[in-house]
């Protein structure tokens, strides 16, 4: 499977920034995930799933050595049409365990496919578009 690069270089970094919040830092992880990508030419058979891995590993090493102050820094919306609808989806999906958020940022933020998702996650299609419906009625049920 080939891959635009470029393409592929938007995805993983908005997926760090997903995870780390800060653009810097983001930058930082998605470079790295694509130079340890670059090392280890033997995944050819599934690209988009093996960065996904590296720049999750990445991720989470990173937020590992954040200081706890550093941790409330947020993004703000103020452009926002509808912030009240903002707020109450940031507070339904932290209220989720880590890994339906995680679903759910890869399913409609990413645009992932969920056969791509179904592999990261070691389940079948019909499991993880279970689920996938499953985290998304639990989000319409709190809002």
């Amino acid at each position: 499977m080939r891959m635009k690069i470029e393409t592929e270089y938007t995805r993983i970094f908005h997926y760090c920034l997903y995870y780390l919040h800060q653009k810097e830092d983001a930058e930082d992880a998605t470079q790295e995930t694509f130079l340890r990508y670059l090392q280890h030419p033997e995944y050819e058979s599934h690209p988009r799933q093996y960065l996904y891995r590296i720049a999750k590993n990445l991720c989470i090493d990173k937020l590992r050595k954040i200081r706890p102050d550093s941790l409330d820094e947020e993004f703000t919306h103020a452009n926002t049409p509808d912030i009240l609808t903002h707020v109450a989806l940031r507070i339904a999906m932290d209220e989720l365990p880590d890994e339906d958020r995680e679903i759910i940022f890869l399913r409609y933020v990413s645009g992932e496919k969920i056969s791509l998702i179904a592999n990261m996650y070691g389940v079948s299609r019909f499991v993880m578009s279970r689920r996938i419906k499953k985290i998304t009625q639990i989000l319409k049920e709190k809002l």
